[in-house]
C-alpha cells in the first residue's frame, strides 16, 4: 500500500482491488495489495492516467457522474494491467470528500472463469440424470424423452463428436425447412451454419457449437444465423451444451429459437427511436434558438430612440424585412447590430421559423465547418451521431453570421456555393440537401477593406451586401440615451423583480456626458448594475468596474481565475441582497437571471453557504 496521509482503512480492507484517486492531480493516493498486483505497484505510484486505456474524456465523464450522484458503476472503461494486457473490468466509483474518489475493480474475466468452474461443478454433481430428462436420445429412455422434445416449441437437435446430426425435433424441422431424414447422419455445420449473414464463409473450427464439445463449454449465442433449405436465413439465438455418455464426451445438444421477427422489430424500433431522437434534438435546437432570439419589445418598432439615425434604421429594417435578399449590418461593437438582426427577422415573413446565430470568430475552421454544415455519424473521429448544421436549422428562417469578417477563407467559398445554389452537403454525406434561408451578416470591421486586402472573398461580399445597414455609435446620437436608459431600467427591474427605480435629471446628465466607448451594450450593463445596487429608489451610476483595485477597461482581457473571482463576488453580493434566499421572488436565481438549479450549482461550486447571509 502506498504511504500517503490521504489513505484510510476503506482501501486496505476492501476485498476487491481498490485505490484512492485525487482527480485534480491525477494521482493515486492509496491502494491495496490487490490493486498493486492487478495494475503494478510501480505504475500506481505515478499518474493514474498511465494505467488508463480508454480516452480521458470517458474517464472524466465517469468521475463527474460519481461526483454528482455519489457513486457510479461502469463496464465500458478499459485499463492496462501489470503485464500490459488490456483488462476487462467493472469499475465502482464512490465519492470520498470533495477531492477524493474511491475506485474498486471487478475483473470480469476472472469473475466469468469462477462462474464457469462453478457451473461445471454443478453439472458434474447433478450427474447424468438431469440431462436424461431433456436429451433422452442419448440414453435408453429415448422413446419417452422424444415425446417431450417433439412437443417443445424451441428447435432442438443433437450432434455427435464428428458434428453429424443424431436427432432433430419437429420444431427444428419446421424452422429450417429440412426433414429429419435430410439431416440425420450428415455433418450439420456445412448444411445450416456454413456462412455468416453477410455471405462470408463460416469455418467449422470457428463455430461456437463445435467449440462447446471440443472445449467442454456451454456456449450461448444471442446473434447468429442458420440457413433454411430454401436458402433463406433465419436469425437465431441458441445454447450449445456438451453431452456425456457414461463419462465419455458424446457430442452436443443445441436448443435454438427463431428471433428473425423479434430482431426486425428491434431494428425498426431502434431506427424509430433514432429518428425520434434526431427530430427531438433538432426541435430542441430550434426551440433553444427561438427562446434565445425572441426578445420582449425587440421588434423593429421597438428599436429605442428618437434620433434621425434610429428613424433611418427603422426604415432600413422595414425594407430589408420585405424581401429575401441577404443583408450586411455593420457598426462598431455594442452599437445594436444583433438587435437589428432580430428586428429584421421578426418583421419578415420568416419570423415563425428560427433565427439561428453562429459566431464566425474564435472558432477553428474544422469546428466551424461542422457547426455550419452539420455531419453524419462517422464523418470524423468523435462524430457519434448525425448532427444538423446551423445552415439546415435556419431552413426557411434566418441565419445570423456574427463577425463575418472572421469567417475562415476556406469556408467562404463553401458558404458562397450554398447561397448561390441553394443546396448544402453535410460532412460525410453523399447527397446535397435543398435549403432556403435569409442570411444577415454582421461585422464591426470594414468588410470592403478586407476584400481589398485579400482576406475576404469578393463574390461572397457582393452576395452578402445586397442590402447594407450601418448602426451608428451611441456617442453620435446622445438624444437616444434617456430613452434607452429607461428601456433598460424597466426591463432589468421587471426581469429581476427589483423595486421600481426612476432615473433622475442628474442621472440623465451623467449618462449624456459620458463618451460610451462600449456603445449601447455598455449602457445596458451600466444601467443593469445600477439597478441591482440601487438603494432607496436612487440609481448610482458607475462607469468603471473595479477588478482587484484596478480599473477594468473595455478592451482588457481577464484570466479565468480573475473571471472566477468576479463571479464569486457577484454571487456573494446577490446572496447578501437576497439575505440567503436562492429560489423564488427576490432570490439569487431571479437576480442572476438563471434557473434555481443553476444558482444552487454555482453556490455549491464556490463552496458558499447561503445560511451565512441570512
Amino acid at each position: 500500500m502506498l504511504d500517503h496521509p490521504d489513505s484510510d482503512h476503506a482501501v486496505s480492507d476492501h476485498a476487491l482491488p481498490t485505490l484512492m484517486l485525487d482527480p485534480q492531480t491525477d494521482r493515486v493516493t492509496a491502494s491495496n495489495a490487490a490493486a498493486q498486483a492487478l495494475f503494478g505497484g510501480q505504475r500506481l505510484g505515478h499518474a493514474f492516467s498511465q494505467i488508463l486505456i480508454s480516452d480521458v474524456p470517458s474517464m472524466a465523464i465517469f468521475l463527474e457522474a460519481v461526483a454528482h450522484y455519489g457513486s457510479r458503476v461502469e463496464r465500458m472503461l478499459s485499463f492496462r494491467g501489470a503485464d500490459d494486457r488490456a483488462l476487462r473490468l467493472q469499475t465502482y466509483g464512490l465519492q470520498r470528500g470533495q477531492r477524493r474518489v474511491l475506485l474498486s475493480f471487478l475483473d470480469l474475466d476472472e469473475h466469468d472463469r469462477r462462474n464457469h468452474v462453478a457451473e461445471l461443478d454443478s453439472h458434474q454433481r447433478a450427474g447424468l440424470t438431469r440431462w436424461q430428462n431433456i436429451y433422452g436420445f442419448f440414453r435408453e429412455v429415448e422413446a419417452q424423452n422424444r415425446l417431450i422434445l417433439e412437443a417443445a416449441g424451441e428447435g432442438i437437435y443433437g450432434i455427435n463428436a464428428s458434428g453429424k446430426a443424431t436427432f432433430v425435433n419437429r420444431a427444428a424441422q419446421e424452422m429450417l425447412g429440412w426433414s429429419s431424414e435430410d439431416l440425420i447422419g450428415r455433418e450439420l455445420h456445412s448444411i445450416i451454419h456454413h456462412k455468416h449473414l453477410n455471405g462470408e464463409h463460416f469455418p467449422a473450427h470457428e463455430c461456437p457449437i463445435y467449440a462447446s464439445f471440443r472445449r467442454d463449454e456451454t456456449m450461448r449465442v444471442d446473434d447468429d444465423v442458420f440457413w433454411r433449405k430454401d436458402g433463406r436465413p433465419i436469425l437465431v439465438e441458441y445454447v450449445s451444451t456438451p453431452i456425456y455418455d457414461h463419462g465419455v464426451l458424446a457430442g452436443a445438444v443445441v436448443i435454438f429459437r427463431d428471433v428473425t421477427e423479434r430482431k426486425e422489430n428491434e431494428r425498426k424500433l431502434r431506427e424509430a427511436l433514432a429518428e425520434v431522437e434526431t427530430l427531438t434534438h433538432k426541435l430542441e435546437q430550434e426551440n433553444e434558438y427561438l427562446l434565445t432570439e425572441i426578445r420582449s419589445a425587440r421588434s423593429h418598432t421597438g428599436v429605442v430612440g428618437v434620433s434621425p439615425a434610429v428613424k433611418s434604421l427603422n426604415t432600413q429594417i422595414d425594407l430589408a424585412a420585405k424581401n429575401d435578399a441577404h443583408v450586411l449590418v455593420a457598426g462598431p461593437p455594442g452599437s445594436g447590430k444583433t438587435l437589428t438582426v432580430s428586428a429584421i427577422h421578426e418583421a419578415s415573413t420568416r419570423h415563425r421559423r428560427p433565427l439561428v446565430r453562429i459566431r464566425c470568430d474564435n472558432t477553428e475552421a474544422a469546428t466551424l465547418e461542422a457547426e455550419l454544415f452539420g455531419y453524419r455519424r462517422g464523418a470524423f473521429p468523435g462524430a457519434a451521431r448525425d448532427v444538423t448544421g446551423k445552415l439546415m436549422m435556419a431552413h426557411n428562417g434566418t441565419l445570423h453570421l456574427d463577425e463575418i469578417a472572421d469567417l475562415p477563407r476556406a469556408l467562404q467559398g463553401k458558404l458562397h456555393d450554398v447561397l448561390q445554389n441553394g443546396r448544402l452537403r453535410r460532412l460525410g454525406d453523399g447527397t446535397d440537401t435543398p435549403v432556403s434561408l435569409k442570411v444577415v451578416a454582421t461585422t464591426s470591421r470594414d468588410l470592403l477593406a478586407e476584400v481589398r486586402a485579400g482576406r475576404f472573398r469578393q463574390d461572397l461580399y457582393f452576395a452578402l451586401s445586397v442590402f447594407s445597414i450601418t448602426c451608428v455609435s451611441l456617442r453620435d446620437r446622445p438624444e437616444d440615451i434617456p430613452y434607452l436608459a429607461k428601456h433598460f431600467l424597466d426591463r432589468t427591474t421587471r426581469r429581476l423583480r427589483l423595486p421600481a427605480t426612476r432615473l433622475s435629471k442628474s442621472n440623465i446628465d451623467a449618462l449624456q456626458g459620458y463618451d460610451w466607448p462600449g456603445n449601447v451594450r455598455e449602457l445596458e450593463n451600466v444601467i443593469e448594475r445600477a439597478a441591482i445596487l440601487a438603494q432607496g429608489g436612487r440609481l448610482k451610476l458607475d462607469f468603471k468596474l473595479a477588478a482587484d483595485g484596478d480599473v477594468l477597461q473595455n478592451d482588457m482581457v481577464l484570466s479565468c481565475a480573475e473571471l472566477r473571482t468576479h463571479e464569486l463576488r457577484n454571487l456573494q453580493s446577490a446572496l447578501r441582497r437576497a439575505r440567503g434566499k436562492v429560489a423564488g421572488p427576490g432570490g439569487v436565481a431571479a437576480m442572476l437571471g438563471v434557473a434555481p438549479t443553476t444558482a444552487y450549482s454555482k453556490i455549491k461550486a464556490f463552496g458558499v453557504d447561503p445560511a451565512d447571509f441570512r
